[in-house]
């Protein structure tokens, strides 16, 4: 409640934590994840040093993180979570067209979709670009997450991940919870 001139003024709840008129989720959500992924990927790549130039690396144990992860280094050529080894040609037009695409539906319906919805999409166009901006500097992508030390069965020979993997599949994993009311 706002008071003036004697009067008591209230928001109404369907104008309170909005974005300013004509922003999205996305117009942050993506720039600060794609910089918090490249920002850890020059970090590992920093650690690994002239050995990533060698090109008989496979992977590099860099440390361990926690007492189930390791930051372990590979160049992975294919998409996320290993699938589609040597593909990395292909794989770079798909991503930048799926992230640059959401962007694009984000930007001419961001009214239309839910929160829950433009963070999903947020998810997967930061990850797709992330990766994408690898493959463009690169040819491969710089994935470090290991969590292959857990000593659950399933988890063995899990593929070394990233963040922007982490991103496409919580933002997959999120488009499909179910809502209220579905609006993307």
């Amino acid at each position: 409640m706002f008071q003036g001139n004697g009067n008591e003024y209230s928001i109404p709840s369907h104008n309170r934590a909005r974005l300013p008129s004509g922003m999205n989720i996305a117009t942050w959500l993506v720039p600060a994840l794609l910089v918090a992924d490249q920002a850890i990927k020059l970090v590992v790549l920093w650690a690994v040093g002239p050995r990533i130039f060698d090109p008989g690396v496979g992977a590099i144990f860099l440390t361990n993180l926690f007492w189930i992860v390791d930051a372990t280094f590979i160049k992975n050529t294919g998409a996320a979570f290993g699938i589609f080894q040597g593909g990395a040609r292909i794989l770079v037009w798909v991503s930048l067209a799926v992230g640059i695409g959401i962007l694009i539906y984000l930007s001419m319906n961001h009214r239309r979709v839910s929160r829950l919805g433009q963070v999903a999409f947020s998810l997967i166009a930061a990850g797709a670009l992330g990766n994408a901006v690898d493959r463009l500097g690169h040819g491969w992508v710089v994935d470090y997450v290991d969590i292959n030390r857990t000593g659950l069965a399933i988890l063995d020979n899990f593929p070394i991940w990233n963040l922007a993997d982490s991103c496409v599949v919580i933002g997959v994993i999120l488009l499909l919870l179910p809502q209220r009311r579905r609006r993307y």
